[in-house]
């Protein structure tokens, strides 16, 4: 009986103090940084006319970022993008590096990897149909 007054005497304070530990401890474990491993689809952007991609290009680029970890966890692929612009290309194999430049992510996180780390892309004429 002595042990149940004890629990419940001051109860909203017991029940503060708890919550203001789970702040706190969300808070602190939440700060370190850690990694995360996403898959982010590879688009092509202002193809010119007349030409194609021959070849076969990756769907997806591999990327492994860095952050906070309450930030890592709340990242949805939605929110990066990588997209290869052949604005002003001629027919040719063209090398993309650089990709972490071209990568578009939030603030507060970091790329650590990409792979592949180089795409090549090869564009070739179209051939023109006839009309008969």
């Amino acid at each position: 009986m002595i042990f149940w007054r004890m629990l419940v005497n001051n109860l909203s304070l017991k029940l503060l103090a708890l919550l203001l530990a789970i702040a706190l401890w969300l808070l602190a474990t939440g700060a370190k940084d850690s990694e995360r491993d996403i898959s982010i689809p590879l688009a092509l952007r202002n193809l010119p006319a007349g030409l194609s991609v021959a070849g076969t290009l990756p769907d997806t680029v591999e990327v492994t970022v860095s952050g906070p970890r309450i930030r890592l966890l709340g990242l949805r692929t939605e929110e990066l993008s990588l997209s290869l612009d052949l604005r002003n290309l001629r027919e040719g194999t063209v090398t993309f590096s650089g990709m972490e430049k071209r990568l578009r992510i939030p603030p507060g996180i970091t790329v650590m990897r990409i792979y592949p780390a180089v795409v090549d892309v090869t564009l070739v004429r179209t051939p023109r149909r006839g009309v008969k």
